[in-house]
């Protein structure tokens, strides 16, 4: 039986899973990870401390299946500088750091037309602005650094003593040339960046190189197995829950995301709007609608309520879908796409006496969803491209309140993913695809993702979720 071990590297929990040419899951091992010093950072070295020991635990199942290749995925946008001897300078900065929040309104201010020629704006998200502060700020640091790495790419190195990273992670890292694929190495020297310090860009389902004898040997692996290149999560995300050509896909995990992809070259007109990214499958553009807290603000209205997880679903469950609910803008991390602001801004709007405290969590059940179905709108009006179907694919998504409530509000078909780890099967498919198993990545994907089409809404609760989303669009605009 053919499979392909992969590795996540999340930034909480690492994990490893063997997957087999129809996209089951033969096995899967995982552990959770601390953070380093604060929130935003991590110690790479712990990284791969907990992969080294996550192979060991899959080793034996391994065995059994013998796995054709390696492949990767992993958070992105992070700074880690890695020195000659490929140990980490510094601890790695995550993408959720807001510590370079000065460099980026320096570089918005002096590049109006930055978003137009790389994708995004140089939010402090991305590594760019990172990159620059660690320059000015953290020259040491700099001076020590052969190259900057993701996560998934320092993995990599582990493994194979080879730099590289992919296309998906650099149009991340900035500043990349969507169209070309390439570094743009004219902007990098401007900026006063050594262009040395970025690493060779490879495809997707290229193989950066073989697993070496030593790690080989403490894994319980095989030497000179091929590692293959990878992707960002996004990228395996998409790519794990069929997100491509007409199909989009929903997850609510800190954030909210919309995700989906379109042909190359057709994301000029989303820039400043929704987050566009090279996709691991080179025929493909990436895109991406969130809002920040989206997933959170279930978490943070349960515990402003004094409620558990299970309390606050089952009373958004109770409540029904109505028009005259109260609207409840989740910008607790800001507002995200469309509007690209990261200023906290939450707010309820029109809260009754007559209202429940289940139409309150009804409600804020809704918000994240009606932000989400913003995107999708926008990006089918700007792309041209008609969704005819959206996988709900988060864990959150499995509870009923939050899956009948998309149901209703957003008009296409909606699909239940049996594979709950988008990321790990992207992974998997990419591999498949390198290893020449299928022809490319639509063809593995066809193969090896599943999922069930869920029941449609009644045109009444459609009709109750159509006000309403006009409603919070209303409320939305007056920010």
């Amino acid at each position: 039986m053919n499979c392909i071990l992969c590795i996540d590297i999340g930034t909480s929990r690492i994990k490893t899973a063997l997957i087999d040419e129809q996209g089951g899951m033969l096995a899967t091992h995982s552990e959770r990870i601390e953070r380093a010093n604060s929130p935003d950072t991590q110690d790479a070295l712990i990284w791969r401390q907990t992969t080294l020991r996550l192979l060991k635990e899959i080793s034996e199942e391994s065995e059994k299946f013998k796995p054709l290749a390696i492949s990767l995925t992993g958070n992105m946008h992070a700074l880690l500088g890695v020195g000659n001897d490929g140990s980490p300078v510094a601890d790695a900065i995550l993408w959720c750091s807001n510590c370079s929040a000065g460099e980026s309104r320096e570089l918005i201010r002096k590049y109006p037309g930055f978003a137009k020629k790389y994708g995004n704006l140089p939010a402090p998200v991305f590594t760019l602005p990172k990159m620059l502060q660690c320059a000015r700020q953290n020259p040491e640091i700099y001076g020590k650094t052969k190259f900057f790495l993701q996560p998934k790419d320092d993995i990599g190195y582990f493994l194979t003593g080879t730099f590289a990273t992919d296309s998906s992670d650099a149009s991340g890292m900035m500043p990349f040339l969507p169209d070309e694929r390439c570094w743009d190495f004219d902007m990098i020297r401007e900026l006063g960046l050594d262009p040395e310090k970025f690493p060779e860009v490879l495809e997707s389902a290229d193989v950066r190189g073989t697993l070496k004898k030593e790690i080989a040997e403490a894994a319980g692996l095989p030497e000179g197995l091929p590692v293959i290149c990878g992707a960002g999560d996004l990228a395996t995300a998409a790519l794990g829950c069929g997100a491509s050509g007409n199909v989009l896909s929903l997850t609510l995990g800190t954030a909210g995301q919309l995700l989906a992809s379109g042909p190359r070259g057709h994301w000029h007109d989303l820039p400043g709007k929704l987050f566009v990214f090279s996709h691991a499958d080179p025929e493909y553009d990436l895109f991406l609608g969130s809002v920040p807290g989206g997933g959170f603000s279930y978490e943070w209205e349960a515990k402003q309520r004094n409620l558990s997880m299970e309390e606050f679903f089952h009373l958004a469950e109770e409540a029904e879908l109505k028009e005259d609910l109260p609207v409840y803008l989740p910008y607790l991390l800001g507002r995200g796409a469309p509007y690209m602001d990261y200023i906290p801004s939450a707010k309820w709007s029109g809260i009754a006496a007559k209202h429940s405290l289940s139409d309150l969590c009804k409600s804020t059940v809704f918000g994240p969803l009606a932000a989400l179905r913003q995107s999708a709108d926008l990006l089918s009006k700007l792309t041209g491209q008609k969704y005819e179907s959206v996988v709900l694919q988060s864990l959150a998504c499995r509870e009923p309140a939050v899956r009948e409530t998309a149901s209703a509000l957003f008009p296409q078909k909606k699909q239940m993913p049996e594979n709950t780890e988008a990321s790990l099967l992207g992974a998997a498919i990419i591999g498949m695809t390198a290893m020449k198993i299928y022809p490319d990545m639509d063809h593995a994907i066809s193969k090896m993702v599943h999922s069930k089409t869920l029941p449609d809404s009644s045109s009444e609760l459609k009709n109750a979720a159509g006000k309403l989303f006009d409603r919070y669009l209303a409320e939305a605009d007056k920010i």
